[in-house]
């Protein structure tokens, strides 16, 4: 007898472990569906994914934090003091056609005399634009921030077409500028965003050489390299606008995107038809500190992921508003993003 009690009282206990179990595994398997939610778009229906193994944001749709967004009716159109402005070479670049109504305060080409005074043109409706997206992991999150940020505007085609662990420096890995070109040719874009350099701080391989980061031979090939990267798109007919690099938490690797950026900066000033828009500032505290957190809508918010180099969610989306309002300014159509989120400053 006092054996079958024992058995009878361990039947019910071991149901319970079961079903308990089963619980923990569902929500294990919770987890892992949202982690891969996490960067998916809100409206993927104007966003095309190229054909090829370069498509990214394959995930099931999915909505920004509603914590956030609930707050965005009460903010003021723009907070986005004390941010350096874009530098822009606009001379001698025809805008592009098709429908799409980018322009800019450049004069057109033949127009000329030595009258150069620019007009800056009004503010217009977008018309039809296909913007093709490029990058390396860093271009993922601005992707996947644009894709929420423009997937209400039927008007624009947003091509993303970024590759995780890629670089400039990297050909034998993945020919970026082989892959650019059929891109440009496949999706004839109006304006081309570019998103590199978070693995270039490295040695340099050319003609048979090494060249060590950050020397002058070093500087003098990459600067060769962002500007032919920069020109494929401008030869099309395309604007370009090149993001740069956030501040990074890594000391070192902080101070090789100071480099990298100021490369951005140089080509920008002398590439027609190119835009270079800093981002460093907008992750930065009031003291030009890396920000891994900041009030975001009025919420406290992560910006960034841990390693100090990637953005969160909404970091994400902090990026993207950023650069929706800066295609607006900078080419004068209306873009207002989905669902703005600003950093309080």
């Amino acid at each position: 007898m006092p054996n079958e009690s024992t058995r009878a009282d361990a039947g019910p206990s071991w149901t319970l472990r079961v079903v308990l179990g089963l619980c923990v595994s569902a929500l294990i398997i919770a987890g892992f569906v949202l982690k891969g939610d996490h960067h998916s778009p809100s409206a993927a229906g104007t966003t095309t994914q190229p054909t090829t193994p370069t498509s990214i944001n394959t995930s099931p749709t999915t909505s920004a934090p509603t914590d956030a967004s609930t707050t965005t009716p009460t903010l003021p159109t723009r907070i986005l003091t004390n941010l350096p402005p874009p530098v822009i070479d606009m001379a001698a670049f025809k805008p592009p056609g098709a429908g799409c109504r980018f322009r800019t305060g450049a004069p057109i080409p033949g127009g000329g005399g030595a009258d150069t005074t620019t007009t800056v043109p009004p503010i217009t409706v977008i018309g039809r634009c296909t913007v093709l997206e490029i990058g390396d992991s860093l271009g993922n999150d601005v992707g996947w921030g644009l894709a929420r940020e423009l997937g209400h505007d039927r008007e624009i085609r947003l091509v993303q077409a970024d590759k995780s662990s890629t670089g400039l420096l990297t050909p034998w890995f993945y020919n970026w500028p082989r892959k650019e070109k059929v891109l440009l040719s496949q999706y004839k874009p109006q304006l081309v965003v570019i998103t590199f350099g978070a693995n270039d701080e490295q040695n340099l391989r050319l003609n048979g050489q090494v060249l060590a980061f950050g020397s002058a031979p070093w500087v003098t090939a990459y600067t060769n390299i962002v500007m032919k990267t920069a020109t494929a798109a401008t030869k099309t007919g395309a604007y370009v606008l090149w993001v740069g690099m956030p501040i990074m938490q890594p000391n070192s690797y902080r101070n090789g995107m100071v480099l990298i950026n100021s490369v951005f900066d140089k080509v920008a000033s002398s590439v027609p038809g190119m835009t270079f828009l800093p981002t460093w500032d907008l992750f930065a505290n009031a003291r030009g500190q890396f920000a891994e957190s900041a009030r975001v809508n009025n919420v406290p918010s992560l910006l960034r992921e841990s390693d100090g180099i990637h953005l969160s969610f909404v970091g994400e989306d902090v990026m993207a508003t950023y650069v929706t309002r800066e295609i607006g300014d900078v080419f004068h159509v209306r873009i207002p993003p989905e669902a703005p989120m600003y950093v309080d400053r």
